[in-house]
This record gives C-alpha cells, structure tokens and sequence, in this order.
C-alpha cells in the first residue's frame, strides 16, 4: 500500500519507507504523481498540457517515477498504470489523504451540526497544512483554493440564491 500525502509537503509511505522531494526522480515525476494522486485518471496529452511539456517527457517522467516508487518492479506490476494514453493510480493500492478528506466532508454533511463536529475537525487536523505546499505551479495554486473553499464552506455552508 502507497499511503499518499497531499496536505503538507507531497510525501508518500511505502513499506517501511518515507519518500518526498527529489525521492520521486525530480520536478516532473513528483508534480505527476501529485497530479494523479489529486484528480485520478488523465490523458498523457492533458497531463502535458496542464505541465507545459511535450507527451514524450510525461512518458519518461511516468518511467522515472515507477522506478524510484516501485524498485525493480515490473511495468505491468507497478501502481502506476498506463493504457491507451491514459495514465493512473491503481486505486486498490494507494490511500490518499484528499480522499479522506473529501469523505469525512461527506460524512459530516449528513449529519445534524451536534453530530458533524467530530468529522469536521477531523478533515479541518488533516487539511491543517496547505495542499502540496511545496508546489509553486498555477495547478497546485487552484487545488489550494479548492480544497481551502471546500473546508469553509463544510464549516459555516451558505445558502445557494
């Protein structure tokens, strides 16, 4: 299991193991990981796109990240799979802490306020640090504000109109 941590610095713990910075191979292979780890499933060309880089680096960066993830582990074993240009996480084996979030989140909106607490803290301990801090880049910058405007809105829900 790859346990996943996107609030704080990009971190990732894996048998016994603690990886961040340059773990994952440099700038491109992290900011993939963290890409895939936040939105799920991408196209090769729209993970290009969103980094400014051609498809063929994104492939080779793909590449770098599964060795320094998955040591001698085969293409067809690794947790990152790719298919007909499409690039993922295989979900039965990462744990990701937005996940969490986004399900005590859930939790909590089905529940009177008295009972929300609990889950509304909990989502408020894990997202205490800024999402993938050390990320300067335009789409780090938005998944901040989105996951920032998802706790307050969790916290103090306005009425829509």
């Amino acid at each position: 299991m790859h346990d996943i941590q996107l609030f704080g610095r990009l971190e990732v713990r894996t048998r016994g193991i603690r990886l961040f910075g340059d773990d994952f191979g440099g700038a491109g292979p992290r900011q993939l990981l963290a890409l895939l780890a936040l939105r799920g499933e991408w196209s090769l060309v729209e993970l290009a796109d969103t980094l400014g880089v051609r498809t063929d680096t994104v492939k080779a960066d793909l590449g770098i990240l599964r060795d320094h993830l998955e040591p001698g582990v085969r293409r067809r074993d690794s947790v990152i799979t790719t298919q007909r240009g499409r690039a993922r996480l295989r979900t039965d084996r990462v744990h990701v802490d937005t996940a969490t979030f986004d399900q005590l989140l859930a939790t909590a909106a089905g529940r009177p306020p008295d009972r929300a607490a609990r889950p509304l803290a909990a989502a408020a301990f894990l997202a205490s640090r800024p999402l993938l801090e050390d990320e300067d880049a335009p789409w780090a910058a938005e998944a901040r504000a989105e996951y920032r405007a998802k706790l307050i809105m969790a916290g103090d829900p306005q009425p829509i109109g």
